[in-house]
């Protein structure tokens, strides 16, 4: 005799996946927080909205969508905390494409990056040093993480 079977709950794995797009992923994140708001409203026991890290099993996403996974996955923040650095990302960096618009259209033909790359990582740098991560300390969570990114 083997082990009992999972029940059907229990064999279910919670995946969440953003898109990319630039400065869309607001968007996503406008969408993420209207759901985490309907389970704290379901709840009914006046609980603030879950963090998505609380939630999903694993957050993943490709390009913007991959940053707004490493914070809402890796850096246990909030949707609201996550908003909050994304317009500010949004105004810093997806609001100045290097070489103006001009530009931006002979990187796109030409396969390169929109952005300033080491600007992006710069100041997503600020922000793990905010959550207490050092820019030089290993990525990965000690221990079992809250959800996998």
């Amino acid at each position: 005799m083997g082990a009992e079977p999972l029940s059907p709950a229990a064999a279910s794995l919670r995946v969440l996946c953003i898109d990319g797009g630039g400065i869309k992923g607001y968007t996503a994140l406008l969408i993420l927080r209207r759901i985490l708001r309907t389970l704290a409203a379901e709840a009914a026991d006046g609980s603030p909205p879950p963090r998505p890290c609380d939630v999903f099993d694993l957050i993943a996403g490709t390009s913007t969508g991959g940053i707004i996974a490493v914070m809402l996955g890796r850096l246990h923040m909030t949707v609201h905390e996550c908003i909050e650095v994304y317009e500010r990302l949004g105004k810093e960096v997806f609001g100045r494409p290097v070489g103006g618009q001009l530009g931006r259209i002979l990187r796109g033909l030409a396969g390169s990056p929109f952005y300033d790359l080491a600007e992006l990582q710069g100041y997503m740098r600020g922000v793990m040093e905010g959550k207490g991560i050092a820019s030089n300390e290993l990525f990965a969570e000690t221990g079992t993480p809250k959800c996998k990114v």
